[in-house]
């Protein structure tokens, strides 16, 4: 048994000073001297992609990895515009519903296949069809009408209704580009890695060893680099090696000791060692999209009562529980979006507070005045209960103690929450139905979509969305709607602050932490930088020797 003390305790095993800073991507590492050709750069990667194919994958590592194989046909600045990379211009109808994209003419497939209009329209068409079952792909996609062919190298992208959000999902791996040959070929295959996925960018796939290795080579003949990268022609590196490695104290160990260059997201109890080290930089980004939060299903009891969700949301000490468990290291969270992300409402923080006695008071109000003989409130003689389904493989040792201090919170109280381990099929199993109380996840999204993929009644788990709480509310549904018809910004602004304001009142989620993404660095690598999701950019990096 857990209680608050045992989780809350952990603060007092050291505590940081640190400052999470979202204000931008950091600068490029710098190793000694120019940048080089040839080398290895090996990565170690926190955890390992469920499926190899981005159209159908639904975690961010999946695109992380995966980002120097697959092109996008436009890149996201840091500013939040676009700049191009497979498309060489664009222009969008007045009604929001057209995309017209002028495609570069120079571009292969690492199987020398021709990039062209309709290998965009097979790739789109993939994505949307029902037998893909695409989870993260299609609901970045959203209202996907049809591709239009215009030409050879000309392509016109139709949406049922206006989408102001597409130029941001375009610029991301999850709507990167099979090669046709591959999709006619080994359309079964693909999901597999290695061969099997061959795309535009300027690595291949080259080899897997699954649940263990990934290694990418370098494409000689690579000459279509992003408007916003710093060189032109093909990578600096001549081999990118990723390395599964979850264990935590394994995976930084393994940098400082030499036996990789980059490691990805070091543990809050590491950063010191790491900060010391004299050989190894670390580098801290945050990520747009949401933080890790719990979202609580509205269409079943009890969270279908608003008094309830504020009751779990006054009863959980946010703050201690963060603090605790990462030990001062990350920032609590306020809102359903991250500060990194675009439209993120400083005016939502200090909005609610840790207060048990009002998150009593409110279930009270709600009728759950009993007690049973292990503490849980009552109701009508029904336990006050919620189960939250998670997946053993894909929940880190880190969020499950985040985890375990929800409960243990909640408990206090008198609200049971049920931690549910189940493998990923059973899992999903559940989300897509709605059979869950609460489920607690953070998502990766720097466009205008995020908070549409969140809380838009038409984006449940079963339509490829990230609907967690499973809200269906007509006010949020207006505001997104207006969000995907305007391109004026000031006014998307605005109503990016309704949502946020609006889901904090209403309690549809309990933001719990902002995970930055720190990464150790050796000093042997330069020009490494992250995108607008940030996630790395192997195109620019080099190793000194």
């Amino acid at each position: 048994m857990h209680d608050r003390r045992s989780v809350l305790r952990l603060a007092a095993l050291g505590m940081s000073a640190a400052v999470v800073s979202a204000c931008s991507r950091p600068a490029p590492i710098a190793a000694g001297g120019p940048p080089r050709r040839g080398g290895t750069l090996t990565y170690a990667a926190a955890v390992d992609s469920e499926s190899w194919d981005p159209h159908v994958a639904s975690t961010d590592v999946t695109g992380l990895i995966l980002r120097g194989v697959f092109d996008s046909l436009v890149v996201q600045r840091e500013d939040g515009t676009f700049a191009p990379w497979l498309a060489r211009s664009w222009q969008v109808s007045p009604d929001g519903r057209r995309y017209t994209f002028e495609l570069r003419e120079d571009v292969t497939f690492s199987d020398g296949t021709p990039f062209d209009a309709e290998a965009v329209r097979l790739n789109f068409d993939r994505i949307t069809a029902p037998e893909t079952a695409s989870r993260r792909a299609a609901g970045l996609i959203g209202p996907y009408a049809g591709t239009e062919v215009l030409g050879r190298h000309s392509v016109a992208v139709h949406f049922e209704r206006p989408y102001s959000s597409f130029l941001g999902a375009a610029s991301t791996t999850f709507l990167g580009f099979h090669s046709p040959r591959m999709l006619q070929e080994h359309p079964d295959d693909l999901a597999s890695g290695g061969p099997f996925t061959v795309s535009t960018g300027p690595f291949t796939f080259s080899a897997l060893r699954a649940g263990q290795r990934a290694t990418f080579r370098r494409r000689d003949d690579y000459r279509w680099g992003p408007e916003t990268a710093a060189h032109r022609g093909p990578a600096y590196l001549e081999q990118l090696v990723v390395e599964i490695v979850t264990e935590d104290s394994s995976r930084t160990g393994a940098v400082l000791s030499g036996q990789v260059d980059v490691a990805d997201q070091v543990p809050a109890e590491r950063l010191p060692a790491v900060r010391a080290h004299q050989t190894v930089e670390l580098v801290r980004s945050i990520a747009p999209g949401s933080p890790y939060a719990f979202y609580l299903n509205t269409e079943r009891p009890p969270f279908d009562e608003l008094g309830v969700r504020r009751a779990v949301q006054a009863a959980i000490d946010v703050e201690a529980v963060t603090r605790g468990v990462f030990l001062g290291e990350y920032q609590r969270a306020w809102s359903p979006l991250t500060p990194a992300t675009p439209g993120y409402d400083p005016g939502v923080e200090s909005s609610w507070r840790y207060d048990p006695v009002l998150a009593g008071k409110l279930l009270d109000e709600a009728g759950f005045t009993g007690r049973d003989e292990q503490g849980y409130r009552t109701r009508n003689g029904q336990r006050l209960s919620a189960e939250m389904p998670f997946v053993q493989s894909f929940v880190s040792t880190k969020n499950q103690t985040v985890n375990i201090g929800v409960q243990d919170e909640l408990r206090r109280v008198g609200v049971e929450l049920v931690l549910v381990p189940l493998d990923s099929a059973a899992s999903m199993r559940r989300t897509r139905t709605g059979d869950y109380g609460m489920f607690a996840f953070s998502w990766g999204g720097g466009d205008l979509g995020a908070l549409r993929n969140l809380f838009h009644t038409d984006k449940q788990f079963a339509d490829g969305g990230a609907n967690g709480g499973r809200v269906h509310d007509p006010v949020l549904d207006g505001w997104l709607d207006q969000i995907d018809a305007t391109s004026d910004r000031a006014r998307i602004a605005e109503l990016q602050r309704l949502v946020q304001r609006r889901v904090v009142e209403q309690a549809y989620t309990v933001p719990i932490y902002v995970a930055p993404r720190d990464t150790a660095v050796s000093q042997r690598v330069g020009g490494l930088t992250f995108d607008a999701h940030s996630w790395p950019n192997f195109y620019d990096t080099w190793v000194s020797d």
